[in-house]
């Protein structure tokens, strides 16, 4: 399961839960445990239960990645099959890509990494405000990405309800979805997406970019 855990991204059905690489009260304070058993544990789990379930009596999916299975639902206009994968992928992104707080030190960001950066945004202050101005801007519940495009740029896009990114190789997700933040942060997004840059894993980042 853990060789699985970590290569999620070619996992195929029947698909389970990751185990995480922290405790589910491990992001506090940033995200306090009370959201992260009902995100973690009830949430996601839904979405994995519901997906199985639509798979198991279609035997000519059950070999498809996540990003195959949304290709296919989106070709097929399969809404209730994109909504199923996508609530899966997204939450997988997400989870894999925090770790807990490190205090004022950030560790693992790599100088390729903030090069990037810089020559995409100006630099990381200017890179943490568009990205927070594109979460508070979002209408409505999905995600904010930084995604890398065709040309090997990095963008700020975001997707809405359980969509996910298309065309491009994604780098960084924040689940703006009120359940990911209101136990701790009540309706404060703004709150919650400064909370958000101290539980980053800037490894896997640094990696991706």
């Amino acid at each position: 399961m853990e060789n699985a855990t970590k290569n999620w991204e070619q996992m195929t059905y029947p698909f389970f839960n990751l185990k995480l690489n922290y405790a589910l009260d491990a992001l506090e304070p940033s995200i306090d445990s009370k959201t992260m058993r009902a995100h973690y544990e009830l949430i996601l789990e839904s979405y994995i239960k519901n997906l199985n379930e639509i798979l198991e009596s279609r035997l000519e999916l059950q070999n498809m990645t996540l990003c195959e299975l949304y290709d296919y639902a989106k070709v097929n206009q399969d809404n209730l099959l994109s909504e199923q994968v996508g609530g899966v992928y997204n939450h997988f992104f997400y989870f894999t890509g925090l770790r807990p707080s490190t205090g004022q030190i950030v560790i693992g960001i790599t100088p390729q990494a903030t090069q990037k950066i810089t020559s995409n945004f100006g630099g990381w202050k200017e890179f943490k405000q568009k990205f927070a101005e594109t979460g508070l801007n979002l209408a409505g519940s999905g995600c904010v990405w930084l995604i890398k495009n065709h040309n090997n740029g990095l963008e700020i896009i975001t997707t809405t309800n359980q969509n996910i990114p298309e065309n491009c190789t994604p780098v960084l997700c924040l689940d703006i979805w009120e359940h990911a933040y209101f136990c701790k942060h009540l309706n404060s997004r703004q709150a919650y997406i400064d909370a958000f840059w101290n539980i980053i894993d800037w490894v896997k980042f640094s990696e991706k970019i």
